[in-house]
């Protein structure tokens, strides 16, 4: 059984993602805070639908934040 870093060893090498990925020239630390950054991105939708939040406006919001605002 291959371990979770083969995995995503074999899916990053099979997509190439060294040369067809927007983020292959990021450092480590950008990719830290691109993904913490997403990451609260979806804590806040799903804590907004649990709190019975239906307004599509708000969530796109969060996800138009999480896409394409400034880490820094």
């Amino acid at each position: 059984m291959k371990s979770v870093h083969e995995l995503f060893k074999e899916a990053y090498e099979e997509a190439n993602y060294e040369e067809n990925s927007r983020y292959s020239n990021c450092s480590r630390e950008e990719l830290v805070i691109e993904a913490e950054y997403l990451y609260q991105r979806l804590v806040n939708i799903i804590e907004y639908l649990d709190q019975g939040g239906t307004d599509i406006d708000v969530i796109r919001f969060e996800v138009m934040d999480g896409l394409y605002e400034s880490r820094i």
